[in-house]
Protein backbone atom coordinates (compact mmCIF):
# COMPACT_ATOMS: atom_id res chain seq x y z
CA UNK A 1 0.00 0.00 0.00
CA UNK A 2 1.29 3.19 -1.00
CA UNK A 3 2.88 5.15 2.41
CA UNK A 4 1.02 8.55 1.93
CA UNK A 5 -1.81 7.15 2.91
CA UNK A 6 -0.85 6.53 6.29
CA UNK A 7 -0.98 10.15 6.42
CA UNK A 8 -3.96 10.99 5.51
CA UNK A 9 -5.95 8.19 7.92
CA UNK A 10 -6.01 10.69 10.96
CA UNK A 11 -8.30 12.99 8.80
CA UNK A 12 -10.61 10.22 7.22
CA UNK A 13 -13.71 11.01 9.07
CA UNK A 14 -13.32 14.84 8.27
CA UNK A 15 -13.83 13.65 4.67
CA UNK A 16 -17.32 14.30 3.23
CA UNK A 17 -19.34 11.87 0.30
CA UNK A 18 -17.81 13.47 -2.45
CA UNK A 19 -14.33 13.45 -1.61
CA UNK A 20 -15.16 9.69 -0.53
CA UNK A 21 -15.76 8.68 -3.28
CA UNK A 22 -13.11 10.67 -5.70
CA UNK A 23 -10.89 8.76 -3.32
CA UNK A 24 -12.34 5.82 -4.30
CA UNK A 25 -12.16 6.43 -7.60
CA UNK A 26 -7.86 7.57 -7.76
CA UNK A 27 -7.33 4.03 -5.40
CA UNK A 28 -9.34 2.07 -8.51
CA UNK A 29 -7.27 3.75 -11.08
CA UNK A 30 -3.72 2.68 -9.00
CA UNK A 31 -5.09 -0.34 -9.40
CA UNK A 32 -5.50 -0.58 -12.68
CA UNK A 33 -1.96 0.35 -14.02
CA UNK A 34 -0.79 -2.68 -13.74
CA UNK A 35 3.04 -3.29 -15.13
CA UNK A 36 4.19 -6.08 -17.30
CA UNK A 37 7.27 -6.49 -15.38
CA UNK A 38 6.99 -9.90 -14.61
CA UNK A 39 10.54 -11.17 -16.34
CA UNK A 40 12.64 -8.39 -13.92
CA UNK A 41 10.59 -10.11 -11.35
CA UNK A 42 11.71 -13.33 -12.41
CA UNK A 43 15.05 -12.30 -13.01
CA UNK A 44 16.40 -11.07 -9.21
CA UNK A 45 16.65 -14.06 -6.82
CA UNK A 46 18.07 -11.96 -3.67
CA UNK A 47 17.58 -8.91 -1.90
CA UNK A 48 20.89 -7.24 -0.62
CA UNK A 49 20.10 -4.08 0.92
CA UNK A 50 18.26 -1.01 0.87
CA UNK A 51 18.48 2.45 1.06
CA UNK A 52 16.29 5.40 2.42
CA UNK A 53 16.16 8.48 0.76
CA UNK A 54 14.98 11.42 3.98
CA UNK A 55 15.03 15.10 4.09
CA UNK A 56 15.17 17.38 6.95
CA UNK A 57 12.54 19.78 7.25
CA UNK A 58 13.31 23.37 7.01
CA UNK A 59 10.30 24.68 7.23
CA UNK A 60 7.27 25.43 10.03
CA UNK A 61 4.74 24.46 7.37
CA UNK A 62 6.28 21.02 6.89
CA UNK A 63 7.37 20.51 10.45
CA UNK A 64 3.69 20.66 11.42
CA UNK A 65 2.64 17.50 9.09
CA UNK A 66 6.26 15.72 10.11
CA UNK A 67 6.40 16.23 13.81
CA UNK A 68 9.78 14.36 14.33
CA UNK A 69 11.63 16.71 11.36
CA UNK A 70 12.50 14.71 8.49
CA UNK A 71 10.32 14.27 5.42
CA UNK A 72 10.58 10.26 4.21
CA UNK A 73 11.15 10.89 1.02
CA UNK A 74 12.58 13.40 -2.09
CA UNK A 75 11.32 15.19 -5.06
CA UNK A 76 11.80 12.97 -8.18
CA UNK A 77 11.52 15.56 -10.40
CA UNK A 78 13.64 18.21 -8.66
CA UNK A 79 15.61 16.93 -6.32
CA UNK A 80 18.25 19.00 -6.64
CA UNK A 81 16.02 21.89 -4.41
CA UNK A 82 16.58 19.57 -1.43
CA UNK A 83 19.82 18.33 -1.62
CA UNK A 84 21.09 20.22 1.23
CA UNK A 85 18.85 18.59 3.73
CA UNK A 86 19.03 15.20 2.11
CA UNK A 87 20.51 12.76 5.33
CA UNK A 88 23.87 11.32 4.81
CA UNK A 89 23.88 12.52 0.61
CA UNK A 90 27.55 12.13 0.86
CA UNK A 91 28.13 8.70 2.25
CA UNK A 92 29.01 5.67 -0.17
CA UNK A 93 26.09 3.44 -0.23
CA UNK A 94 27.90 0.41 -2.27
CA UNK A 95 30.61 0.09 -4.60
CA UNK A 96 30.31 -1.18 -8.38
CA UNK A 97 30.98 -0.06 -11.60
CA UNK A 98 27.53 -0.33 -12.92
CA UNK A 99 24.20 -1.19 -11.75
CA UNK A 100 20.89 -1.87 -13.40
CA UNK A 101 17.85 0.57 -12.59
CA UNK A 102 14.47 -1.11 -12.84
CA UNK A 103 12.10 1.82 -13.56
CA UNK A 104 8.75 0.22 -13.58
CA UNK A 105 5.79 2.77 -11.93
CA UNK A 106 4.09 4.51 -13.09
CA UNK A 107 5.00 2.42 -16.29
CA UNK A 108 2.74 -0.22 -18.11
CA UNK A 109 6.04 -0.89 -20.14
CA UNK A 110 8.62 -0.93 -17.72
CA UNK A 111 12.30 0.08 -18.66
CA UNK A 112 16.24 -0.12 -17.01
CA UNK A 113 18.79 1.48 -17.69
CA UNK A 114 22.64 1.19 -16.44
CA UNK A 115 23.50 3.82 -14.13
CA UNK A 116 27.46 4.24 -13.43
CA UNK A 117 29.04 6.08 -10.32
CA UNK A 118 30.14 9.58 -11.30
CA UNK A 119 33.08 8.49 -8.39
CA UNK A 120 35.43 5.50 -8.44
CA UNK A 121 34.49 5.33 -4.91
CA UNK A 122 30.81 4.31 -5.84
CA UNK A 123 27.63 5.63 -5.48
CA UNK A 124 26.45 8.25 -2.93
CA UNK A 125 22.78 9.02 -2.16
CA UNK A 126 23.25 11.99 -4.15
CA UNK A 127 24.50 10.35 -7.17
CA UNK A 128 21.46 7.95 -7.34
CA UNK A 129 18.91 10.23 -7.08
CA UNK A 130 20.20 12.89 -9.49
CA UNK A 131 20.71 10.11 -11.57
CA UNK A 132 17.19 8.83 -11.08
CA UNK A 133 15.62 11.79 -11.56
CA UNK A 134 17.48 12.43 -14.83
CA UNK A 135 16.13 9.15 -16.13
CA UNK A 136 12.69 9.47 -14.88
CA UNK A 137 12.66 13.18 -16.60
CA UNK A 138 14.02 11.78 -19.96
CA UNK A 139 11.09 8.96 -19.51
CA UNK A 140 8.20 11.58 -19.54
CA UNK A 141 9.59 13.68 -22.43
CA UNK A 142 9.81 10.46 -24.44
CA UNK A 143 6.53 9.20 -23.59
CA UNK A 144 5.23 13.02 -24.50
CA UNK A 145 7.09 12.66 -27.76
CA UNK A 146 5.76 9.33 -28.54
CA UNK A 147 2.25 9.26 -27.14
CA UNK A 148 -0.38 9.92 -29.74
CA UNK A 149 -2.99 10.41 -27.02
CA UNK A 150 -1.51 13.26 -25.07
CA UNK A 151 -1.24 14.34 -21.72
CA UNK A 152 -4.32 16.64 -20.30
CA UNK A 153 -3.38 19.77 -18.77
CA UNK A 154 -4.24 19.88 -15.36
CA UNK A 155 -6.57 22.80 -15.49
CA UNK A 156 -9.08 20.92 -18.14
CA UNK A 157 -9.45 17.64 -16.00
CA UNK A 158 -12.37 17.07 -15.05
CA UNK A 159 -13.54 15.45 -11.50
CA UNK A 160 -9.65 13.60 -10.82
CA UNK A 161 -7.18 15.80 -11.43
CA UNK A 162 -4.87 12.58 -11.65
CA UNK A 163 -3.21 12.08 -15.23
CA UNK A 164 -4.46 10.29 -18.12
CA UNK A 165 -3.08 7.35 -19.51
CA UNK A 166 -1.25 7.90 -22.52
CA UNK A 167 -0.48 5.43 -25.13
CA UNK A 168 3.45 6.78 -25.80
CA UNK A 169 6.77 4.54 -25.74
CA UNK A 170 6.28 3.63 -21.88
CA UNK A 171 2.45 4.16 -21.38
CA UNK A 172 2.68 6.08 -18.05
CA UNK A 173 -0.37 5.79 -15.81
CA UNK A 174 -2.12 8.10 -13.13
CA UNK A 175 0.66 10.33 -12.12
CA UNK A 176 2.87 13.58 -13.45
CA UNK A 177 6.21 13.56 -12.75
CA UNK A 178 5.68 16.00 -10.03
CA UNK A 179 3.57 13.62 -7.92
CA UNK A 180 6.92 11.67 -7.81
CA UNK A 181 8.82 10.81 -4.80
CA UNK A 182 11.43 8.45 -3.74
CA UNK A 183 11.88 6.96 -0.38
CA UNK A 184 13.96 4.27 -0.96
CA UNK A 185 15.93 1.94 -3.35
CA UNK A 186 16.73 -1.63 -2.71
CA UNK A 187 19.53 -3.62 -4.22
CA UNK A 188 18.97 -7.09 -5.59
CA UNK A 189 21.49 -9.47 -7.26
CA UNK A 190 19.97 -11.46 -10.39
CA UNK A 191 20.44 -15.16 -11.43
CA UNK A 192 23.58 -13.81 -13.78
CA UNK A 193 25.33 -12.29 -10.62
CA UNK A 194 24.14 -8.76 -11.80
CA UNK A 195 22.97 -5.51 -9.63
CA UNK A 196 19.87 -5.17 -9.78
CA UNK A 197 18.16 -1.16 -8.56
CA UNK A 198 14.63 -1.55 -7.77
CA UNK A 199 12.73 1.79 -6.82
CA UNK A 200 9.97 2.51 -4.13
CA UNK A 201 8.19 5.54 -5.40
CA UNK A 202 5.89 7.60 -3.20
CA UNK A 203 2.70 9.53 -5.22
Amino acid sequence: MNARFFWLVPNILKIDMKKLIAIFLLTSLFLSCKTNNSKNRLEVTQDLTSYTFQVKVDNNEDLEIFEDGIIPWISIKNPKSELKNLIGKDNILFKANVVTLIIDYPLTHPTSIDLRPKSSKGFTREDLVMQISAEYNRIYKEEEETAINKTIPIEDRKSLINRNTTDGKYGICGHDIDDLDLSEVVIRISEKGELILELIIES
